[in-house]
C-alpha cells in the first residue's frame, strides 16, 4: 500500500495505469457501503471502463491492466452483474495467457508475438518486486478464472495440460514482503498445479496466497471430475480412483491450513484469504460427491459433513469481516445450504425428530448471507432462492 501511495507522486508516465487505480477507487467505494462514499461508484466505474478501452488500444502497463480487469470483473460479479463479470474475467485470463504469465519466462520466442517483449516489458524473473507483482497478477487471474468458471458453468480460459505449449509453470505466489527482500522461489521442477496434485511439496507453496491458489485448483478439479460421470452409466474404476485421490488431496490440503480457532492470530488480509481457502476446500468436497449422493448413505454423509464444515467456517467470521470477504464465498454458502436442505428433507421423512441441528445450520448460513447481502447483491439473489426453497411445502 505504501508503494502504491508513493507512486502517485511520480511523473504521470511512471504512475500505475488509470485502469488499476480507478478499479481500486471503485472498490474503495464498494466496500464503504452503506457510507456516503459509495455514491461515487458509477463515476469510478465509468472511469475504469474508459481507461480499459484506451489501455487495450496502446497495450502498455499490461500487468496493471490485468489486475484492474480482475478487480472490475469481481466488482460486477459481487453485484450480481453476471454477464459483465464473466466477460471481464475471461478477458483478463485471455490477456494473461497471451502475455505468457503462466510461464516462468514469458515470451520464450516461440510463436508469433510482434515486439512482445518491448510492448509488455515482460522478461525472465530477476528477483524483483515487479517480478513478484507479475507472479501475483497471474495467480489473481487464475483464482478468478478457475473459481467463477465453476459457478458460472463455463469453460475456464487458462489451460493447464500435458501439451508443453500449455503448462502452468509460474512459481507459487508469496507475500509481497518476500519479493521486496529479493526472494523468488523458482517453482517446482514440473508444472506447478500438476505437481501439486502429484504430491509435490514446494517450500513456497504454503504462503497464504499459495494456499488460496491450491483451494481454487481443488475446487475446479472437483467440479471437473464429478462432471465427467454420466449418471446413466456405472462409474468406471478409473473415475472412482480419481475421486478417491482427490478426496485424499482435499483432506491433506485442509490439514495444512491455519485451524479455524487460530484465524484471529493472523493478519486481517490473511484471515480473509484463509476463510476463502477453507470454504472452497469444503465446497470442493460437496462438488465432488454431490452427483453420487443417490448411490448410498456414505456419499450423502460426506456431502453433509462438508456442508457442516462450511458452517463451522462461518462461525469464525466476525461482523468486521463481512465487508471484506471474497465474493466467491456467497455461491459456496449457497451450495452448502442446498446440501443441508436436501438432508433436512430426507430427515423429515425418515427421522422427523432429528432435524433441529440441520435447521440451526441452515439458519446460520442464511444469517451470514443476509448479513452480506446489502454489500454483495449476488449473495442476496442466492439467499432469496434458498428462502424460497425452504418455504415450499
Amino acid at each position: 500500500m505504501g508503494r502504491l501511495l508513493d507512486s502517485l507522486t511520480l511523473p504521470i508516465e511512471k504512475q500505475r495505469h488509470p485502469v488499476l487505480m480507478n478499479a481500486i477507487y471503485l472498490w474503495a467505494c464498494f466496500v464503504s457501503r452503506p457510507e456516503p462514499l459509495c455514491q461515487h461508484e458509477e463515476h469510478y466505474l465509468g472511469l475504469v471502463l474508459d481507461a480499459l478501452r484506451d489501455a487495450l488500444r496502446h497495450g502498455d502497463k499490461v500487468i496493471d491492466i490485468i489486475q484492474g480487469s480482475c478487480l472490475l470483473s469481481t466488482y460486477f460479479l459481487a453485484n450480481g452483474r453476471i454477464l459483465e463479470g464473466s466477460y471481464h474475467a475471461s478477458a483478463a485470463a485471455s490477456l494473461a495467457v497471451q502475455c505468457g504469465l503462466q510461464f516462468s519466462s514469458p515470451f520464450d520466442g516461440q510463436g508469433w508475438s510482434p515486439d512482445a517483449k518491448d510492448t509488455f516489458d515482460l522478461k525472465p524473473f530477476r528477483k524483483s518486486v515487479k517480478d513478484g507483482e507479475r507472479i501475483l497478477a497471474f495467480w489473481q487471474v487464475y483464482n478468478l478464472d478457475r473459481c467463477w468458471s465453476v459457478i458460472l458453468r463455463k469453460p475456464s480460459v487458462i489451460p493447464d495440460g500435458l501439451d508443453p505449449r500449455h503448462p502452468i509453470e509460474c512459481p507459487w505466489p508469496q507475500h509481497l514482503a518476500d519479493y521486496e527482500a529479493g526472494h523468488i522461489d523458482p517453482g517446482p521442477p514440473f508444472q506447478t498445479i500438476r505437481a501439486f496434485f502429484e504430491g509435490d511439496v514446494s517450500p513456497s507453496g504454503f504462503s497464504t496466497q499459495a494456499l488460496r491458489v491450491k483451494a481454487s485448483a481443488l475446487f475446479a478439479r472437483a467440479d471437473q471430475v464429478s462432471a465427467s460421470w454420466d449418471p446413466r452409466l456405472k462409474p468406471p474404476s478409473t473415475l472412482i480412483e480419481e475421486i478417491q485421490a482427490l478426496e485424499t488431496a482435499i483432506a491433506q490440503f485442509i490439514a495444512t491450513l491455519v485451524p479455524l480457532d487460530q484465524l484471529d492470530a493472523v493478519t486481517l488480509e490473511d484471515k480473509h484469504t484463509l476463510i476463502a481457502a477453507h470454504t472452497l476446500a469444503h465446497t470442493a468436497s460437496i462438488q465432488l460427491y454431490r452427483p453420487f449422493t443417490q448411490d448410498g448413505p456414505i456419499t450423502f454423509d460426506k456431502c453433509s459433513r462438508a456442508a457442516r464444515a462450511c458452517v463451522a467456517v462461518i462461525e469464525h467470521i466476525t461482523e468486521q469481516d463481512f465487508g471484506l470477504v471474497d465474493p466467491i464465498i456467497g455461491p459456496c454458502w449457497s451450495c452448502a445450504a442446498d446440501t443441508l436442505i436436501t438432508e433436512l428433507e430426507t430427515r423429515e421423512i425418515s427421522w422427523p425428530l432429528m432435524d433441529t441441528d440441520v435447521r440451526n445450520q441452515i439458519t446460520t448460513i442464511l444469517y451470514a448471507m443476509t448479513t452480506l447481502s446489502p454489500r454483495m447483491p449476488i449473495v442476496a439473489i442466492a439467499a432469496a432462492k434458498i428462502q424460497k426453497r425452504l418455504a415450499e411445502p
